[in-house]
């Protein structure tokens, strides 16, 4: 059995016990396996950055809070790893069960973003049949879960030692992770064994725990592995991880550029730009709808401050209030009082509707400006609007992105004098390479760099009578 063969013993000490970055330790690595996977997802989910969002969860979820505070309560020896093994299981029943017997591909997404990102791969080779995976909840009463459990349930004496010093060394949500990190790869390891006409492994993260672990698992099956990004990389965050696939599927030359500084990359570029279709910057004689598009730690009385200004200038403007996406993040606005008809508050409409809508946009450290400019809309980045580091993404820096100390009445003009400079165009397509450009010559030449590692062709071999012996051969 596949879980009798996983051997987790030697990444014990040497990549969980200790604290060397990970882009030291995979410096000489062009691959990926189950210690790097698991070393990537320990140093993400104990960034910072990852502290705080897993806070801001527990702070606006109950459920949440209480089996923190439960786990934290209870003994180390027995019960803290079972909740972690309890964890794995969960995870392993939550992926769809293993269809397409015929397929050639395999894919891994989460969240929609993901799948959106996966979507626009699998279009660019919509010959190659696909098995497209994904993590949901009602998975996890599905017709097959019983015999995934029972494997997994056969494994946690292999596994137990593991567990007891993920205990010893994290709190509950990074052990949760990384302990979920080794379940998917054990999964996933069974699904190459026995599918053999699997060539390649998609996936649209390159830190979450699921695609590191199919990551792993398919290059240890001497599969290949292809990564395309749901996302602008941030420049600046506390945690670039590497990039250790076969061939990457970049938004632009910006992304190589960010991975093989800060981390490492040593994939094969293709380049698809950002979702959806480039539009040309669009300007209007007169401002009458303003986006402000949240991230996760948005300061409510920051927001409630801006909103009062712009009445001030604007008081007849509509006001569109995008949440972030992912509803644990959700914030609560009770205490901002939106009385106001022309204050809509959204969460989870389709973005580039949202985008379109507006005439400019007002951001703080989020991806979403990238979207926000590809849509043809002018975005104001305003720092001041969450807890995250200034310029995380690198956009001021670049100059892709215009950053306001706060609003102002001639702040449509300071945005026309600087999306219209000589020059951005040019910015603007190093982050997204669709940006201006012929999409069908851009696509193509994607085209070719993904065929060559969804549909390898067997590498040439010299014959049995010049293969011989160094004798023979001389």
């Amino acid at each position: 059995m596949i879980h009798k063969a996983v051997n987790v013993q030697p990444v014990f000490d040497e990549e969980l016990g200790g604290r060397a970055p990970v882009t030291e330790s995979v410096a000489k690595q062009d691959r990926y396996d189950l210690a790097t996977a698991l070393a990537i997802v320990r140093e993400m989910e104990t960034s910072a950055g990852r502290s705080a969002v897993f806070e801001e969860i527990k702070n606006k979820n109950t459920i949440y809070r209480l089996v923190d505070a439960l786990y934290t309560a209870s003994g180390r020896r027995f019960f803290q790893p079972l909740v972690l093994f309890a964890y794995m299981i969960k995870c392993v029943i939550s992926l769809d069960p293993f269809g397409g017997v015929n397929a050639q591909a395999v894919s891994i997404s989460h969240f929609d973003n993901e799948h959106k990102t996966v979507d626009r791969v699998a279009a660019l080779a919509p010959e190659v049949p696909l098995l497209r995976l994904s993590v949901e909840r009602k998975n996890l009463i599905g017709r097959g879960q019983l015999a995934a459990t029972l494997r997994m349930l056969g494994s946690a004496k292999r596994v137990w030692s593991f567990l007891r010093l993920l205990v010893r060394t994290h709190s509950f949500m990074p052990s949760a992770r990384i302990a979920s990190t080794l379940a998917f790869y054990m999964r996933f390891s069974q699904l190459f064994a026995e599918r053999p006409a699997l060539k390649a492994a998609i996936i649209a993260s390159n830190y979450s725990p699921e695609a590191v672990g199919m990551a792993a698992a398919a290059h240890h099956h001497g599969k290949r592995v292809i990564y395309a990004n749901h996302a602008p990389v941030p420049a600046n965050g506390p945690v670039v991880p590497p990039v250790l696939a076969d061939c990457g599927m970049f938004y632009g030359d910006m992304t190589t550029k960010t991975y093989q500084q800060r981390s490492c990359c040593t994939a094969e570029i293709g380049l698809i730009g950002q979702p959806g279709r480039a539009r040309p910057m669009e300007w209007r004689d007169e401002v009458k709808s303003i986006g402000i598009f949240l991230t996760s730690g948005t300061k409510v009385d920051v927001l409630k401050s801006l909103i009062a200004t712009i009445r001030v200038d604007l008081p007849a403007a509509h006001i569109i209030i995008r949440q972030h996406p992912v509803t644990l993040l959700k914030t609560d606005f009770s205490d901002l009082a939106l009385d106001d008809a022309n204050i809509e508050l959204t969460i989870g409409n389709p973005l580039d509707d949202e985008i379109a809508a507006c005439d400019l946009v007002i951001c703080g450290n989020s991806g979403v400006a990238m979207n926000v400019l590809s849509g043809g809309r002018p975005v104001a980045y305003l720092s001041s609007l969450d807890g995250i580091l200034f310029d995380s993404n690198g956009f001021v820096a670049s100059r892709l992105v215009y950053s306001m100390p706060w609003w102002s009445d001639d702040i449509y003009d300071r945005l026309k004098g600087f999306y219209q400079a000589p020059g951005w165009e040019g910015v603007m397509r190093s982050y997204d390479a669709s940006y201006g450009v012929d999409l069908a010559v851009m696509r193509q030449n994607a085209t070719e760099v993904l065929m060559r590692y969804l549909n390898p062709q067997p590498r040439k071999t010299q014959p049995e009578w010049v293969r011989g012996t160094p004798e023979m051969a001389a």
